[in-house]
């Protein structure tokens, strides 16, 4: 007897779960965004500074780096080999060697005679990129050095010119 009132129920809880779900997802985009908001492009530029003056800005500054080595210079020509090999030097691929012992192959049983044959340990050939090898290494290491070096000079020149004052 309370079965048919239940599904009734049931069934007016779910028609009205539905019509305030519908109604809960028809609201227009235009009430939920603000059309002041930045849009996503100038959110961008804003967050890497990459207006126009700042862009002049920084190639002046990149400009201005001194770079590591001579050799290290890309600008305005191409790699050529000496320049690659000094980038990215090849590591070692050493050979390895196997012996093969002396075996039978195939139905007839034909005998193999034992050899000896030789591959790389790697199947590709491996390179360093820039600053991994020990030479490379030492090169950005000794310019840091200089660098070091000079700001000691000149912080010293700084406070002599300081003493020099007060006197």
């Amino acid at each position: 007897m309370l079965t048919p009132w239940i599904n009734r129920l049931s069934r007016l809880f779910m028609l009205g779960v539905l019509v305030i779900g519908v109604a809960g997802c028809s609201s227009s985009l235009n009430k939920v965004i603000n059309e002041n908001a930045p849009t996503m492009k100038e959110v961008y530029k804003n967050y890497i500074g990459s207006g126009d003056d700042d862009l002049e800005l920084r190639k002046a500054e990149l400009m201005k780096r001194p770079a590591v080595h001579d050799a290290d210079l890309q600008l305005d020509h191409p790699p050529y080999p000496a320049r690659l090999d000094h980038l990215y030097p090849r590591l070692p691929n050493p050979d390895l060697f196997m012996y093969v012992r002396p075996h039978a192959v195939g139905a007839t049983g034909a005998p193999i005679p034992a050899y000896i044959t030789r591959f790389s340990m790697y199947e590709r050939q491996p390179y360093a990129l820039p600053g991994e090898t020990l030479e490379s290494a030492k090169i950005i290491h000794d310019f840091q050095r200089a660098q070091q070096a000079e700001q000691l000079r000149s912080a010293a020149i700084a406070r002599k010119k300081q003493s020099r004052k007060g006197e």
